[in-house]
């Protein structure tokens, strides 16, 4: 089943993003946390709830800085928050698909940088798993040379993509 909607909201915020994407007909929504995770849990489980009466299916992206390769531990460690703050806010909202871009090359090779990627997911994941969050996440690529990811990384390396 092909899905259609929007990623975001539109600026209108997430519940009204929800209803104008109902009106419009279409049966999904990316709740985008461009800059941060600002949604708290009331709101995410209201978004849901809302999503869930309208026949909306929510994906999360999570906020855009992220380096899950990074070699400062601090922005490593605020890389993961970030992404499980997405997870949470997710859970709550039923979304089960949280998107995020997952580090820089730097001066890295594709290998390495991918080893260190692959680790830091399988420890979300697990944590992941502790909290019983149901949700999956999903590196995204964005083709730029300087971002971890190609299509090829993905089919070729990526076991169960």
């Amino acid at each position: 089943m092909i899905k259609v909607g929007p990623a975001g909201s539109d600026g209108l915020g997430n519940i009204k993003g929800v209803l104008k994407v109902a009106a419009m007909g279409l049966d999904c929504m990316e709740v985008a946390f461009t800059y941060g995770v600002r949604m708290d849990m009331a709101t995410a489980e209201e978004v849901g709830a809302l999503a869930k009466a309208n026949g909306i299916t929510l994906s999360v992206h999570a906020p855009y800085y992220i380096n899950l390769a990074s070699d400062e531990k601090d922005k490593f460690d605020a890389s993961c928050k970030r992404i499980l703050d997405s997870c949470e806010r997710a859970h709550a909202m039923g979304a089960r698909n949280v998107v995020f871009h997952a580090g820089f090359y730097q001066k890295r090779t594709a290998e390495q940088t991918y080893t260190l990627i692959k680790q830091a997911i399988r420890g979300m994941q697990q944590r992941i798993a502790r909290k019983g969050w149901r949700v999956k996440l999903c590196p995204e690529i964005t083709g730029k040379p300087s971002q971890f990811g190609s299509p090829e990384a993905f089919l070729n390396r990526w076991p169960g993509h």
